[in-house]
């Protein structure tokens, strides 16, 4: 599990995600996302105080932004510079 979570987190680093999730997307460019599809703080902060575990925390976490690279992905044309940065999440 911590390999993965490193593998994850270097991909993640944050000149990644500023090259590809930012630079590379159109201006004001949005994605449809259903409401339960979005993790906010405030839900976290929630769950945390219902004393949820971190283990299921993480797994939440992982779930809900699989989710999202998955729904980028998908509007991604083939050719576009962050389709296989995506695809690679």
């Amino acid at each position: 599990e911590c390999e993965l979570t490193r593998l994850l987190q270097d991909k993640l680093h944050y000149e990644m995600r500023l090259q590809y999730m930012k630079h590379y997307f159109p201006i004001d460019y949005t994605v449809q996302v259903q409401y339960e599809e979005v993790l906010r703080p405030s839900n976290i902060t929630r769950l945390r105080n219902r004393t949820v575990s971190e283990a299921a925390l993480r797994y939440l976490w992982f779930h809900v932004s699989s989710q999202a690279v998955l729904r980028i992905h998908e509007v991604l044309p083939e050719k576009h510079p962050s389709w296989k940065y995506t695809q690679e999440l």
